[in-house]
């Protein structure tokens, strides 16, 4: 569709939607593919920002990774998923994303083999015959890359996370997985890792309600955003303002001496000033009002007499 409508087109195609005809949900799937269109720039430029830190990493275990690059960014269903990472592949599931929402890390298992083999010195020769899990010293080297690799996912996704992700869980099937249902959408990117003359695939899976659920913060950062305040959020902000607490200073008295004078106090000087009663009310160094000293139930206290030249201009 992209190469036969432009985005302005588009737009008015998905504007002019009629509410009360009956065929309206059947469009729905094309709905969520073209918000997912409009979110690629921004998708893209997150996932590249970790394909680069991917591979920095990557090589602090294995020196000979060469490149990780995004290869595609879709959409699919999780039965599709399985079809596309069969056992034993190496999935962490991340925590972090609104809604109670995971990010699913999975490394295909031939990129596992082939890290796992080099990082123990092997050339990274593959691996014969079919297995559906992975050993022992697979699995706990993939939790040692996969645990590296939370603060560049944190990086990467700083603009939704808004805690420090961390690792739920761990498999090696994907059929494990109980955090995703089966007719849940899910966006799933595709990066090539080179490693020496190899190339494997890393995904990094998100179900589609998370990515929905903060498209203003994944808007596209080329575009300024014109998205107005709501009266709600006004009003938050104006009772916020109403309850910040102010510091109030009264002045009870202040008289003026040269420095020679000062320079010659000691304990048991007399200094003359003028009378306390007359206070001045400061908030932030700023006269605010006047008042009288005194007392109001047994307590010290200020009768305000007037508003100082500053606060009566003010109102």
């Amino acid at each position: 569709m992209s190469n036969i409508l432009d985005p302005e087109e588009l737009e008015a195609l998905m504007a002019g939607e009629d509410e009360n005809d009956p065929s309206r949900a059947k469009y729905n799937l094309a709905r969520q593919d073209y918000a997912i269109q409009r979110l690629i720039p921004a998708l893209s430029l997150i996932q590249s920002q970790f394909a680069t830190a991917t591979r920095d990493r990557m090589r602090e275990f294995v020196s000979s990774v060469d490149a990780v690059r995004v290869d595609k960014i879709t959409v699919m269903k999780f039965d599709e998923m399985l079809n596309t990472l069969p056992a034993p592949c190496s999935i962490s599931v991340v925590r972090g994303l609104p809604m109670n929402a995971n990010i699913l890390l999975a490394f295909e298992s031939d990129l596992v083999f082939q890290m796992v083999d080099r990082y123990f010195g092997g050339s990274g020769s593959l691996q014969k015959g079919q297995r559906e899990q992975l050993s022992v010293s697979e699995f706990s080297f993939m939790e040692m890359l996969n645990a590296a690799l939370l603060s560049d996912i944190g990086t990467a996704w700083k603009s939704v996370i808004k805690t420090e992700p961390s690792i739920a869980a761990q498999v090696s099937d994907p059929r494990m997985l109980d955090s995703i249902g089966e007719a849940d959408s899910l966006v799933a990117t595709r990066f090539i890792v080179n490693v020496g003359e190899f190339s494997g695939g890393l995904w990094s899976i998100v179900p589609w309600s998370a990515i929905d659920a903060v498209r203003d913060s994944l808007s596209d950062p080329a575009k300024p955003a014109t998205k107005a305040s709501s009266a709600d959020w006004r009003e938050r902000l104006r009772e916020g303002l109403e309850m910040a607490p102010i510091e109030l200073v009264a002045i009870l008295a202040q008289t003026r001496m040269s420095l020679k004078r000062v320079s010659l106090l000691k304990v048991g000087d007399v200094i003359d000033i003028p009378s306390a009663e007359d206070v001045v009310l400061m908030i932030d160094d700023t006269p605010f009002m006047y008042g009288r000293f005194g007392s109001n139930d047994e307590k010290l206290a200020v009768r305000l007499t007037g508003r100082s030249e500053t606060n009566r201009h003010q109102h």
